[in-house]
């Protein structure tokens, strides 16, 4: 895996992670739910930063994606161009054998 991505899923899952430990608090101390209402502006801010996150990451996937069909499209029109020269190499090397056995 190229290590932008892998350091860009660490973020993403050190993200997830906090959230998880963050409802997990939330669910065995509901009094701290209300100490924290001053802090939902930042809790917004944050979950827009997962947001973009994974947007981000669907855009990359998206962008690998069709580098990789386009590569596929070249290599395949590259093979068929080799095939194509194969053939025309081996059609001319029958005609000149077929030339020299007639010559015999």
């Amino acid at each position: 895996m190229i290590r932008n991505r892998l350091i860009f899923y660490i973020v993403f899952g050190i993200f997830h992670l906090g959230a998880l430990i963050f409802t997990v608090m939330l669910d065995n101390d509901t009094g701290l739910l209300f100490k924290m209402v001053s802090y939902v502006p930042t809790f917004k801010w944050l979950t827009l930063f997962g947001f973009i996150m994974l947007v981000a990451d669907f855009l990359w996937f998206l962008k690998d994606y069709l580098t990789t069909k386009k590569e596929k499209t070249a290599l395949t029109v590259e093979l068929d161009t080799l095939k194509a020269r194969l053939f025309d190499l081996q059609e001319a090397a029958k005609k000149q054998s077929a030339t020299t056995n007639t010559q015999k």
